[in-house]
C-alpha cells in the first residue's frame, strides 16, 4: 500500500478535506485551555475526594480514617502550615496526576493559563468545602489556597518536565 502511494500520480486533495485536516491538526496542536481546565477539574473533583482520605482538610474526613497528614503537618508547623501544605498536596496531587492523562500540547496550554487555572481550582475546591458544610476563617483559607496554588504551580512544572523526557 505504501509503495501504491509513494507511486501515485500527484493528484489533487479536494480543498474541502485540506481544510478540514488542517483544522482538526490545528485543534490537537493548541488546545483550548478552558477545555484543559474542564479535563483537570473532572480529575480533580475526584482525587481531590480521594485525597481527603490521607489528609483531612477543614474538618472534612468522609472515610472516617483516624489518622491524617494534616495531625503530622499541625505537629510540624501548626495551623498556618498545616493549612498550606494541605493546599498544596491537594491542588499538586491531582495536577500530576491529570498530567498523566494530559498531551503534552494540552500541558503547554495549561502552562500558558496556570495562574488562572491554579487560582481556579482552588477557589472552586474551597466553595465545594463550604457547600458541604466545613467552616473556614479567610485568612485560613487564603494560605490553603496559596499553598494549592504553590502546589499547582509545581505539578504544573514537574508534569511539563516528565512529559519532555517521554512520560
Amino acid at each position: 500500500d505504501y509503495q501504491e502511494f509513494i507511486q501515485a500520480d500527484g493528484a489533487q486533495v479536494p480543498k474541502n478535506i485540506k481544510t478540514q485536516v488542517i483544522y482538526k491538526i490545528s485543534k490537537l496542536m493548541n488546545p483550548s485551555a478552558y477545555m484543559v481546565f474542564f479535563k483537570i477539574l473532572g480529575l480533580h473533583l475526584a482525587v481531590g475526594f480521594l485525597s481527603l482520605s490521607v489528609c483531612h482538610q477543614f474538618g472534612m474526613n468522609p472515610f472516617n480514617t483516624e489518622s491524617s497528614l494534616a495531625d503530622w503537618f499541625m505537629r510540624v508547623g501548626g495551623h498556618q502550615v498545616c493549612m498550606f501544605a494541605c493546599g498544596t498536596l491537594f491542588v499538586g496531587m491531582s495536577l500530576l496526576i491529570a498530567g498523566y492523562f494530559l498531551s503534552i500540547e494540552e500541558i503547554k496550554a495549561l502552562k500558558r493559563t496556570e495562574i488562572l487555572q491554579n487560582l481556579a481550582l482552588g477557589i472552586i475546591s474551597l466553595g465545594l468545602f463550604v457547600a458541604f458544610g466545613a467552616e473556614m476563617a479567610i485568612g485560613i483559607a487564603g494560605l490553603w489556597v496559596l499553598g494549592g496554588f504553590v502546589g499547582g504551580v509545581l505539578a504544573t512544572q514537574t508534569v511539563w518536565i516528565l512529559k519532555q523526557v517521554g512520560w
